[in-house]
């Protein structure tokens, strides 16, 4: 499942697929023979609608009328866009969890690295144990007035 069905792959990497092809990949392959007919009968289309469908013509209200059918949907919704990326959501999804968990990574190495930092301030400025006491109970007076 985390592929795309290869009823709907492209073989060719040159053309990029529009929405409308996609729609029109979509329907051919799914109703090869009697496509406009099928069409009408699966979303309530006319027969207009229908051919603008196998067209690779179709209008935003037929495409709002199909995803709105009970028939069609968020899932058909998803899957056109999937034809259209040639991308499954499966592995969308898992691509951006490793994008996420790594940029989690950066940012709690990046937090850590500004505490060892701060940690280190006071000794660097050579105010030692005393003058990181100071630092802190200054900090927090600073906090509670910023609260208050």
């Amino acid at each position: 499942m985390g592929e795309i069905s290869s009823d709907f792959v492209v073989k060719s990497s040159v053309a990029k697929l529009s929405t409308k092809n996609a729609w029109a990949l979509y329907a051919r392959r799914r109703w090869p023979l009697n496509g406009v007919k099928c069409a009408m009968a699966e979303w309530g289309l006319t027969e207009g609608e229908a051919k603008g469908l196998f067209a690779a013509q179709i209008s935003q209200p037929t495409i709002d009328k199909i995803i709105d059918h009970p028939r069609g949907g968020f899932g058909l919704g998803l899957l056109i866009l999937e034809i259209r990326t040639q991308t499954a959501l499966r592995s969308w999804v898992h691509s951006e969890r490793e994008r996420l968990a790594h940029e989690s990574e950066q940012q709690a190495a990046a937090a850590d690295e500004l505490a060892a930092m701060a940690r280190d301030l006071p000794a660097r400025l050579g105010l030692g144990a005393a003058g990181a006491g100071r630092m802190a109970g200054s900090r927090r007076r600073h906090d509670r007035e910023a609260d208050g």
